[in-house]
């Protein structure tokens, strides 16, 4: 049987006016939301699975879909319906649904019919301490780039509070399941950024560090990415290589992430210089202020390495995670050219080498 994480994307296409609407079922489902409208300009060539909560009744909204499908692949179609309305389960079956719906659908059925379509044996939740935590942490990654979007003040405490939730569960259940669950539930910068988060708070208690700084560690990961608040999803989420204008709209992150918190949060200076630098690099070569050994703080180091490491070992619809070993030698290699600190790349190859936990 396959594990749950070998469903890949999966995309929850609405048609409702707002997103907020649809913003906790896509939470929870570990999907991204997309409007009906935005799905033609979606890479669909990755073959996401799809839940399609949309009005089937209206004939325009049929031919958007048909439009704006590809020709059917691997994913799973996963149609809402009104079971009382005959049209909308035959328009539904013409755009190559694999299961039907009714529009009351919990998000628990929904992850049933992805996991019957992948052979998968059931979706058993995982501990409700690791799956509170990750939803803790969602929903304060979500305010805080909803914040910086919107130019208002950040939410210290929820921020703290969502951290000590996940310090706590990564050390009790073990951060291989946790990052399991995160891979699980969620997709794109979200993953990235929970991911980050884990094993940061992973190497913090594994190295003995006390439990404010493990608090204040975690904090730095969860924000380390609130800067991308700012840039384009399609940009974010293209797979393949970025144009240089793409790569000068990502660039700017790093500085956007740390003007806007310097402006609207309480952090403490180390967490803003590791939201500034964690793309630099020991040697001079990374960015945005090409900084040297010297002026690269320990918190900064630390979340660069483990910055690096989770990108290395998330799943993307274009791209297939990489196994601690493989992500291991890119960071020994990186290392070994003067890039990341040797000793930070070593203690992290034990914490995170499988059974460790």
């Amino acid at each position: 049987m396959r594990k749950q994480s070998e469903r890949g994307a999966v995309l929850l296409v609405t048609d409702r006016p707002t997103q907020s609407e649809t913003s906790s079922v896509a939470q929870e489902l570990g999907a991204d939301a997309v409007f009906l409208s935005d799905l033609a300009a979606r890479r669909l060539d990755g073959d996401p699975s799809l839940i399609v909560d949309v009005d089937l009744r209206d004939v325009d909204i049929v031919r958007q879909l048909k439009a704006a499908l590809p020709p059917r692949g691997a994913g799973c179609r996963i149609f809402l319906i009104d079971t009382d309305n005959r049209v909308t389960s035959v328009h539904a079956n013409v755009l190559g649904a694999n299961h039907l719906l009714s529009k009351k659908a919990t998000v628990a059925q929904m992850h049933a019919a992805l996991d019957k379509h992948f052979g998968i044996s059931a979706h058993v939740p995982q501990d409700e301490a690791v799956l509170a935590s990750i939803c803790s942490g969602v929903q304060a990654l979500d305010n805080s780039f909803q914040a910086m979007a919107n130019k208002i003040e950040l939410d210290n405490a929820g921020v703290i509070a969502a951290c000590e939730k996940i310090a706590d569960a990564v050390c009790v259940d073990g951060v291989c399941d946790w990052l399991s669950a995160v891979r699980s539930h969620h997709v794109g910068t979200f993953q990235h950024c929970m991911l980050v988060t884990g094993v940061v708070a992973a190497f913090a208690t594994k190295t003995n560090m006390p439990r404010e700084e493990v608090v204040r560690m975690t904090v730095a990961g969860l924000l380390h990415d609130i800067g991308k608040s700012n840039v384009p999803v399609s940009i974010l989420d293209k797979p393949g290589a970025l144009t240089l204008r793409e790569m000068d709209a990502i660039r700017v992150h790093p500085v956007a992430g740390y003007n806007y918190l310097v402006d609207n949060s309480t952090m403490d200076a180390e967490i803003l210089s590791s939201v500034r630098g964690h793309h630099e690099y020991l040697d001079g070569t990374g960015y945005p202020d090409n900084l040297t050994a010297s002026d690269i703080n320990e918190m900064t180091r630390i979340i660069t390495v483990c910055d690096v490491y989770a990108a290395l070992i998330e799943r993307r619809s274009y791209k297939e995670p990489k196994t601690h070993a493989e992500a291991m030698a890119i960071l020994h290699s990186m290392a070994a050219a003067g890039k990341v600190e040797a000793r930070l790349v070593r203690e992290l190859d034990w914490i995170m080498a499988p059974g460790e936990d």
